[in-house]
C-alpha cells in the first residue's frame, strides 16, 4: 500500500513537472554534441573534460529552461487577460524574444577573449526543425525567431489544451508560408557552374581542372588553401584555357607579433592568383576561442599547459570587421564566410542586404567528431540562410558534408569524404523582407513585454478587481 502511494506521488510530480522535464530533454538533445567535441581532451584528461562538459551543459540547459518557463508564465497570463487575437499576437512576440534570448545568453556564456557580444548560438531553436518543413518559407517574412515563435506557441497551446487556437495559429503560419514562397520562389539573375569540395586536412582531393566543365567558381574548405601560394596554386586548382576561373577558401596565417593565428579568407582567380584576403570575423566558441569559464576551470585545476597548448595550437585571432562580399565577372556577388558565421544568421542577412547574389561557406567541422546532432543543426542553419534570403548556398567542408542548396532550400548535390561536387547555381538580386528588415519580431517581443509589464502594473486583472469589490462590500 505504501509503495502504491509512493508511486502515485511520483507520477503526480512527473505530471506536474512534465513541461519542465520536456524542455530539459529538448535542450539536452540540442546540446548533446558538447560531449562529442575534442574539448573533452583539452582538459588534460577525459574525466576532467567530461566534468567540464557536464557543467557547461547543465548551465546552458538550466538557463534555457528558465527563459522558456518565464515566457510560458507570461503567456498564460496574457491568455487570461486578453481576447484570443490580441493574446496570440502578444504571445508570438514574447516567444520570439524568448528564443532570441536563449540563443544570445548562451552565447555570452561561451564568450572568450576573442568573442563578440553580437554572437549568438541558436542551436536549440525549434526554427531548425521548422526550416525543414513547408513552413520554412514563412521565414522570408518573419525571420528565424519569428518562425521559432510559431512552433513554441503551438506547443504551448497544445499543452494548455487550447486546441482550436492552436489550429488557427497553424493556419496563419501556412498562409504566411504561402505569402513567403510565391513571390520569391524564382531567381532573378544569371546562372553559372560551381564546384564545392569535401575532403580532410590530411587527405585532399586531386588538383581541380576547372576548365573541364567551364566552372566559374570553386569553393575550398576552411584551411583548404593552407600553404598554397600563387606559385603553387596549380597544386589545388588549374585551367587549360585563358578564362578567369574564381576560387574561395582559407588559410592559417601566423602573425609575428601575437600568440595564435588568423583564419584568413582568400579570394582569387586562376589568372591573377589571390586578389583579396580578409581575416575571419566570427570564431567558433570552444574550437577557436576558449570561453572564460573553461579558462577558469582549467586554471583552478592547474592545467596551465593545456591553456598554453590551446593558445598556440588552436587559438584563433578575430578580424577587425565584418567580412565583405566578393565580386565575380558576370554580375555575381559572393557573400562568403568561414565556418562559424553559419551559426549567426545575421552575418548572411548582412551579405544579402549589401548585394550578395549567392552565399558560400568554407567549413572545417572535425572538432565535432561526427556528431549527427550538430550536423543536422549546421545544415538546417544553412537552409535557413538560403530560404530566408532566397539565395543559393554553397558549402565546402573538411570532415563534414559539402552541399549546394538552391534558393528554396532544396539540396542539389551533397557528399562527404573525398568528393568534388559540381552543379549549376543561379544568382538572385531580389531581397526578401527578412533580408531588408531582419528580426523584427524580436523587437516586437521586447515592446510586447514592456507593454505587458506596464499594463499589468496599471490595470489589475479581473480576479483582483473582484476581490477589491467584495472587500468594499464587506
Amino acid at each position: 500500500m505504501k509503495i502504491k502511494t509512493k508511486n502515485n506521488k511520483i507520477i503526480k510530480k512527473l505530471k506536474h513537472n512534465s513541461l519542465t522535464l520536456g524542455l530539459i530533454i529538448f535542450f539536452g538533445i540540442a546540446w548533446s554534441w558538447v560531449f562529442f567535441t575534442d574539448l573533452l581532451e583539452l582538459a588534460g584528461s577525459k574525466v576532467q573534460g567530461l566534468i567540464l562538459a557536464i557543467i557547461i551543459s547543465a548551465i546552458i540547459i538550466g538557463l534555457s529552461v528558465v527563459i522558456l518557463r518565464l515566457a510560458i508564465k507570461i503567456n498564460k497570463d496574457v491568455y487570461k487577460k486578453y481576447n484570443f487575437i490580441t493574446a496570440t499576437l502578444l504571445a508570438l512576440a514574447v516567444f520570439a524574444l524568448a528564443d532570441f534570448l536563449v540563443a544570445w545568453l548562451t552565447a555570452l556564456f561561451w564568450i572568450g577573449p576573442e568573442g563578440r557580444l553580437d554572437s549568438i548560438l541558436p542551436l536549440s531553436s525549434p526554427a531548425l526543425i521548422a526550416i525543414n518543413t513547408p513552413f520554412a518559407y514563412a521565414s522570408r517574412l518573419i525571420g528565424f525567431y519569428g518562425l521559432a515563435s510559431f512552433v513554441w506557441l503551438v506547443m504551448f497551446l497544445l499543452f494548455t489544451k487550447r486546441y482550436k487556437i492552436a489550429l488557427s495559429v497553424i493556419i496563419l503560419l501556412s498562409a504566411i508560408s504561402m505569402a513567403g514562397w510565391y513571390p520569391y520562389k524564382n531567381t532573378s539573375g544569371s546562372t553559372f557552374t560551381a564546384n564545392v569540395i569535401s575532403e580532410a586536412l590530411d587527405s585532399r582531393i586531386n588538383p581541380v581542372n576547372v576548365s573541364a566543365n567551364d566552372v566559374s567558381l570553386t569553393v575550398f574548405p576552411e584551411y583548404g588553401l593552407d600553404k598554397i601560394t600563387n606559385e603553387s596554386l596549380s597544386d589545388r586548382i588549374y585551367s587549360k584555357d585563358n578564362k578567369k576561373h574564381f576560387f574561395i577558401g582559407s588559410e592559417q596565417f601566423i602573425p609575428s607579433d601575437r600568440v595564435g593565428h588568423y583564419n584568413r579568407l582568400l579570394f582569387g582567380n586562376t589568372t591573377d592568383g589571390y586578389t583579396n584576403k580578409q581575416n575571419k570575423y566570427r570564431l567558433i566558441p570552444g574550437g577557436e576561442d576558449l570561453p572564460y569559464i573553461l579558462r577558469l576551470g582549467l586554471r583552478a585545476t592547474n592545467q596551465k599547459d593545456t591553456l598554453d597548448y590551446f593558445s598556440y595550437a588552436k587559438g584563433t585571432l578575430k578580424g577587425p570587421h565584418q567580412l565583405t562580399p566578393f565580386r565575380i565577372d558576370g554580375g555575381t556577388v559572393v557573400g562568403s564566410a568561414v565556418c562559424s558565421s553559419i551559426i549567426s544568421p545575421e552575418d548572411y542577412r548582412h551579405f544579402a542586404k549589401n548585394g550578395s547574389t549567392i552565399f558560400t561557406n568554407s567549413a572545417s567541422l572535425s572538432i565535432f567528431q561526427g556528431s549527427s546532432v550538430f550536423s543536422y543543426q549546421q545544415k538546417s542553419l544553412a537552409k535557413f540562410m538560403a530560404v530566408a534570403n532566397s539565395r543559393y548556398f554553397l558549402q565546402s567542408a573538411n570532415k563534414a558534408r559539402a552541399f549546394i542548396l538552391d534558393n528554396n532550400g532544396k539540396t542539389l548535390v551533397e557528399g562527404i569524404d573525398q568528393k568534388l561536387l559540381t552543379n549549376t547555381v543561379a544568382n538572385n538580386t531580389t531581397k526578401t523582407p527578412y533580408s531588408l528588415v531582419g528580426e523584427w519580431m524580436v523587437v516586437a517581443g521586447a515592446i510586447a513585454v514592456i507593454y505587458i509589464i506596464i499594463k499589468g502594473k496599471l490595470s489589475p486583472n479581473k480576479s483582483s478587481r473582484k476581490k477589491n469589490k467584495n472587500s468594499r462590500k464587506a
